[in-house]
């Protein structure tokens, strides 16, 4: 059961910290001077000192060749793993500030991936490096292409008074593209920079590739001594410093709690048999309406309604597609889908054997890979450490998050002819919407949702909202920017309609409430449950969400206590199998019997202290824990108390 609760909490984690450093990266690079020195600031999110950036120009080179490099690092502590991300840039530009060449560098785990862009006229030709492979491709684009000095100058020659503007077209090396830019003053003011204050011009930056606005404060060098941007966990900072200052920050920070906390978006009400649901309908609420709506992609979902705060949004589950074959011929409009890159490494032969040998002679392509989430499914631990890999990586230590297991499943369905791509949103899960990412194939001409993280019988349920989807060609900027990071930690939802089991449409009443209490007996009715409580005992643990999967609890005056949990079943997992599993997990060595409650029927087993009793109900199943030292007691008054709709 524990892949079924692997969820993506580095998915909302990583996009922060990746589209903060794909903003900031620029942004800060943009300060750059044709002098040779040096530069350190430190980087903060919500206040609290998690890394730093270390810049360096060095002196004209032959032809007045301008040049910079920027190292970031950040490593945080994020609930009991160590997570670490590391990023090194470089730039070459003209005396005019035009750039001609940029390197980068990422590792977030193991392996590192490493870019290199030659910009030339109308073309950017890319060489790509990751897990000893090594890829090319170019990009056609107009205009003049900025560098950091470039953007330097730009701003001072035309930014002086509140109001003036500057636009420009820059590269986004973790993005893998050029991007439109813009700059605004806001106004000027004091800020204190090393225990200094320094009059700034304070200005709003823009990079269209990012998606959001951040904002600097310029000296009158017009260097940016800091800049903030808004991320699902608070503002994010890069402000100026001193050297010992700044590498004290990467001393692996731990983030309140709290903060991880605010970027889940809890439900009005819990859904049923969540891997089951076929239709939804969500209202999402943005709580800073300023911001406005980003462009929402997804290949089975539609928005019906919005205005400058609420947007409703209606996500179908798609059937089973129709046969297609595979290997799917390479075409103009599937071949980022097909061919490998630097995440996606399809073309690695242990890889493509792997892909092989798991889908077999299967020829239908959704049946293949329905095999091929099956193998991911069982073979990947989830590990909070390793923010971002490619596959290489991925295949050879099978641990990853949410992302891991997506960017695997897209690699081994494009080895085996299945075009693939990643996709990043939200899911529904225990009571609550989190970020996550999980896989797409396209069968035929119809693009459909696997899941090999919280899995669903065949196609992905609909309890999930999509930001947008990448084939991973341009890099990790192509799942950290845009709507994700816009939306992430930024948007409050309400669960409308939805349809589960073949079933009609439930309507959620609008001031529905997740439970509900009359006299000694607890109500869920979006679970369609209730339970009486004995004689004594006391309701606890009713507002629980991810990971915790209690519905609801009840604590007795002598230390008896009774859980009731939520549980995800493998669709491929034989009931009783999984039941004996659970039991042993929880230390029930006895040999299980058969339980019922409420209608529903199951299995059981008790031990000296504790009891449990699991039910199967349709997709999904139940967990009624007792403990104490009348477990197997308590935990038959409950059953007698409990009743399933």
């Amino acid at each position: 059961m524990n892949t079924q609760h692997a969820f993506a909490r580095l998915s909302i984690r990583k996009t922060a910290f990746a589209a903060a450093v794909l903003f900031m990266g620029v942004v800060m690079a943009a300060i750059a001077a044709p002098a040779q020195r040096e530069d350190w600031s430190v980087i903060k999110i919500a206040g609290i000192p998690v890394g730093y950036v270390h810049e360096s120009w060095a002196p004209p080179g032959p032809g007045g060749l301008l040049t910079s490099a920027s190292d970031m690092k950040m490593v945080l502590n994020r609930l009991g793993n160590r997570v670490e991300i590391e990023l090194r840039s470089s730039s070459e530009e003209t005396p005019d500030g035009r750039l001609r060449k940029t390197a980068y560098e990422m590792r977030a785990s193991v392996l590192s991936t490493k870019t290199e862009a030659v910009i030339k006229e109308g073309v950017i030709e890319f060489r790509s490096e990751a897990g000893g492979k090594t890829y090319t491709r170019t990009l056609e684009y107009s205009g003049e292409i900025l560098g950091p000095e470039g953007i330097r100058r730009l701003s001072e020659s035309r930014l002086k008074a509140p109001g003036d503007a500057v636009e420009f077209q820059t590269f986004a090396a973790e993005a893998g593209a050029a991007t439109k830019g813009s700059r605004k003053v806001l106004g000027r003011e004091s800020v204190l920079i090393s225990g200094r204050e320094i009059a700034a011009l304070k200005v709003e930056e823009y990079l269209e590739v990012a998606g959001v606005k951040s904002t600097a404060w310029l000296d009158d060098r017009f260097e940016t001594v800091k800049a903030e941007m808004p991320t699902p966990f608070g503002p994010s900072e890069i402000v100026r410093t001193d050297r010992e200052t700044a590498l004290a920050a990467a001393g692996e920070a731990e983030l309140p709690s709290e903060l991880y906390t605010r970027s889940i978006l809890r439900t009005n009400v819990r859904l049923p048999q969540a891997r089951a649901i076929e239709y939804l309908k969500v209202k999402l609420t943005l709580r800073n309406p300023e911001a406005g709506w980003p462009e929402i992609l997804g290949s089975h979902q539609a928005v019906t309604a919005k205005t400058p705060e609420v947007l409703t949004l209606e996500v179908q589950r798609p059937p089973v597609p129709k046969p297609s074959t595979r290997p799917a011929p390479i075409t103009e409009a599937n071949r980022e889908f097909l061919v490998p890159n630097e995440f996606i490494q399809s073309d690695l032969p242990e890889i493509r054997k792997a892909a092989l040998d798991i889908a077999g002679g299967e020829a239908d392509a959704f049946k293949a890979a329905l095999k091929l989430v099956r193998w991911v499914a069982e073979n990947m631990t989830f590990d909070l450490g390793i923010a971002l890999a490619p596959a290489a990586e991925l295949f050879q230590n099978r641990r990853g998050t949410c992302l891991g297991y997506a960017t695997l499943l897209a690699t081994l369905a494009r080895a085996a002819g299945i075009p693939s791509r990643v996709v990043m949103g939200y899911v529904y899960v225990l009571g609550m919407f989190g970020g996550h990412a999980w896989t797409e194939i396209l069968a035929g001409d119809v693009w459909v949702p696997l899941d090999a993280t919280i899995v669903a019988p065949g196609v992905a349920d609909a309890a999930r909202i999509a930001f947008g989807a990448s084939s991973l060609l341009e890099g990790a900027g192509g799942l950290s920017s845009g709507a994700a990071q816009r939306l992430f930690g930024q948007v409050d939802v309400a669960i409308s309609e939805y349809a589960v089991g073949g079933r009609g449409k439930v309507v959620v009443p609008e001031k529905a409430k997740p439970y509900e209490i009359e006299g000694e007996v607890y109500r869920n009715p979006g679970l369609g449950f209730s339970v009486a409580k004995p004689e004594g005992f006391a309701f606890a643990k009713m507002d629980a969400v991810w990971p915790d999967p209690a519905v609801v609890a009840l604590e007795g005056p002598d230390g008896g206590r009774v859980e009731i949990r939520e549980l995800y079943l493998l669709p491929w997992k034989e009931f009783g199998s999984a039941a004996e599993d659970l039991f042993t997990r929880l230390g029930l060595g006895a040999k299980s019997s058969p339980g019922k409650a409420g209608g529903l029927t199951g299995l059981a087993a008790s031990g000296t202290a504790k009891a449990a009793l699991v039910l199967r109900d349709g997709s999904a199943a139940w967990l009624v824990l007792a403990e104490g030292p009348n477990a197997a007691v308590l935990l038959d008054r409950t059953a007698r108390g409990l009743a399933f709709k």
